[in-house]
């Protein structure tokens, strides 16, 4: 991995971990996130219009996959704000970080799409998928099946399924603007490009699912009737925006996603650090062994 990706995706994961960290305290619903999508889309906009002359030049197969992505994403959104809601973010959190790295990976493997995952790149993954099971634990005498079979493991396994499907769709979509030969921008226009037409399609897709589902235009009115959650949605908006697109920016230096998709876990250990200093969340063993666990696999990953 470059020295361009790992400083790209290490200042991600720090946004990455904030942002979930906020949403978790205010209001986790697919109507909160629909604002934070719409937010994302408006700040977008000029991007958009600087490159509207490309448009007309994307082909149908990337359409399919801007359209996919928007409701991968509302999948993921949908996971994490039940997961949010059922339970506590140092096991939400972790589960849905860390079962995309072993998800992609596998289907990398399985369609041999991009570069050969090294030996140790797959020993570092494992490491972060076992650190992240672990993280979440009281005592290792709690380490059973049963123990991840409720509510918020389910929720938190839609979400990286959410995950999985777009950091694979948006991964593809990138390979072919760069590589048309009617799209005429830079690796960096494209990828404004792309994060403005991505955002649109997520904010339609929660749009959608927040009016057909009660519960959640029920939500949505609460929201827009407080002071403080709309600007909160908003600003978080922002933050996830760039946040992801700091990722997109990184696939253009790697020649697998996979090393992408399991560096990012550098949240995990950022996001657990904030629960224990800002939240106050008791310091369990498993979650301290846990930390160190995912520091090693990411070392892993970047060296593999």
């Amino acid at each position: 991995m470059s020295l361009i990706a790992a400083a790209l995706i290490i200042t991600s994961a720090f946004m990455h971990a904030t942002w979930n960290f906020v949403s978790k305290r205010s209001y986790p619903s697919l109507a909160f996130f629909f604002l934070t999508a719409v937010s994302a889309a408006l700040v977008m906009a000029p991007a958009l219009y600087t490159y509207r002359h490309s448009v007309a030049h994307i082909a149908t197969p990337v359409w399919i996959l801007i359209v996919a992505t928007g409701l991968a994403q509302a999948i993921y959104f949908f996971g994490l704000a039940g997961a949010y809601r059922a339970g506590d973010i140092s096991l939400a959190y972790p589960l849905a970080r860390a079962l995309p790295v072993l998800f992609i990976a596998a289907i990398s493997l399985l369609l041999r799409g991009g570069g050969a995952i090294g030996r140790w790149g797959l020993v570092g993954m494992v490491m972060i998928t076992a650190g992240c099971i672990i993280l979440p634990l009281p005592h290792f005498r709690r380490l059973r099946p049963g123990h991840y079979a409720n509510i918020v493991t389910l929720m938190a396994l839609v979400a990286a399924v959410g995950t999985t499907a777009y950091t694979l769709i948006d991964d593809q979509a990138l390979r072919h603007l760069r590589s048309s030969p009617t799209v005429q921008l830079s690796t960096v226009e494209i990828t404004l490009l792309f994060i403005s037409l991505q955002t649109i399609s997520t904010a339609v897709m929660l749009g959608l699912a927040a009016v057909l589902i009660k519960g959640e235009r029920e939500q949505f009115r609460r929201l827009l009737n407080s002071r403080r959650v709309p600007v909160t949605a908003l600003v978080t908006g922002v933050v996830i925006m760039a946040t992801y697109g700091l990722v997109l920016a990184a696939m253009a230096y790697v020649t697998n996603v996979s090393y992408v998709a399991a560096f990012r876990q550098l949240s995990i250990p950022i996001g657990a650090l904030l629960g224990l200093i800002l939240a106050r969340e008791p310091r369990f063993r498993p979650k301290l062994i846990g930390i160190g666990i995912v520091m090693i696999g990411l070392l892993l990953v970047g060296i593999g």
